[in-house]
């Protein structure tokens, strides 16, 4: 899959844009600041529904306007599709496939698929343990868009659940009836999600292993763990995911049942997805701890690009589109070249760059520059 061209009015910085792209490496360059990582953002939004660098969507509309487009064609064996999105500050956003209007969003999520590489990957192994769920949400809402829906579900009835919880905080005698209810749907969506979850981190784990030996030249044991507190004997332990659903629902049940006096004193639901935690090690020590900064660095791409693998191998679209956004001025040489090994043999990789001194050395199809939203071969 390789993205054809890209619209955009009134994102960012881009009051109005239509570029057309080619197949195989792209370098776009330019000053910080003029629009570059605005185009990789634009290309992720239309994959994922959602911008990496952000929370919400109302920062990307230009200020002073109520909407903003953005359009992509993408090409797969001489198959063209053209997905559309519209941004609205007061309004439900829209989305188009192939010029019409479309209802759902699973029925656009995944028809583009995109993995990123950007500065702030690092927050994946040094950061909060929502960075890690993120990740791992997102990547599977792109390979499987029906868990969109899964994953919106189960945020619902988590804030339902809450909000009973803390209307009960400080009453005597709490009307509790419609607890049981909030609970079999939390722990009914929370057991598809853990499920899939650790599917994911099962296929990414060997995989990580493999980029990470190679882009570190290390040969330290690494673990990749999705685990919980559902099942664990006190809240400040984690075990890991249970893979037999029943059991895992079972587990579930009866943690919410130990937990329902704390879980009244607090006002919030303390277990289930919405808690758990990626844990990667690095020869048994944790990662986010104890690995230096370019270990850490080397875990981060591995996770891209064992990302990268299952989805060239799940899709019946081929590779994803590689998106690497000032990745290399903050990597190694050893890292910069390596890296350039396992990306180039992807159907489009687009690169950007402050200058083309800072870009690897590659055999370009196109370079393009970037200056105060004007983008020129």
């Amino acid at each position: 899959m390789w993205l054809k061209s890209l619209q955009l009015a009134n994102f960012r910085n881009y009051p109005q844009l239509s570029v057309d792209f080619t197949a195989g490496q792209i370098l776009l360059y330019g000053e910080n600041g003029e629009g570059k990582t605005n185009l990789v953002e634009a290309v992720s939004y239309l994959s994922a529904l959602e911008s990496h660098r952000v929370s919400g969507y109302q920062s990307l509309i230009q200020k002073d306007h109520p909407t903003a487009q953005l359009s992509g064609k993408v090409n797969h064996n001489s198959r063209e599709l053209l997905v559309g999105i519209e941004l609205n500050r007061e309004t439900s956003n829209r989305y188009f496939l192939n010029g019409s209007a479309r209802k759902k969003t699973s029925e656009i999520l995944g028809l583009v698929r995109t993995v990123s590489f950007s500065p702030e990957d690092l927050d994946l192994i040094r950061r909060d343990p929502g960075d890690r769920r993120k990740f791992l949400d997102s990547s599977l809402v792109q390979l499987k868009p029906r868990l969109s829906g899964v994953k919106a579900d189960y945020e619902r009835v988590l804030k339902q659940r809450n909000a009973l919880l803390k209307s009960a905080r400080g009453v005597k005698n709490p009307e509790l009836s419609t607890l049981e209810i909030w609970d079999d749907q939390l722990i009914a969506l929370g057991t598809e999600l853990a499920a899939e979850r650790l599917e994911l981190v099962t296929a990414l784990s060997p995989l990580l292993q493999t980029f990470y030996t190679a882009l570190s030249d290390s040969h330290d044991q690494i673990s990749l763990r999705i685990v919980s507190a559902v099942g664990s004997d006190d809240g400040e332990r984690w075990t890991d995911i249970e893979s037999d659903p029943k059991l895992y629902s079972q587990l579930f049940y009866e943690r919410l049942d130990s937990l329902r006096k704390k879980e009244l004193e607090r006002g919030i639901t303390l277990a289930g997805p919405h808690r758990d935690e990626l844990l990667i090690d690095k020869a048994g020590l944790l990662a986010r701890t104890h690995a230096s900064q370019g270990e850490a660095w080397s875990l981060a791409l591995g996770l891209k690009l064992a990302l990268g693998d299952v989805s060239r191998k799940t899709s019946n679209n081929g590779d994803p589109i590689l998106l690497l956004d000032d990745v290399f001025a903050v990597l190694d040489k050893g890292r910069r070249e390596r890296l350039v090994e396992f990306v180039t043999d992807y159907e489009q990789v687009i690169i950007t760059a402050a200058d083309e001194t800072m870009a690897p050395s590659l055999d370009w199809s196109s370079k393009m520059s970037v200056s105060g939203g004007v983008v020129s071969a």
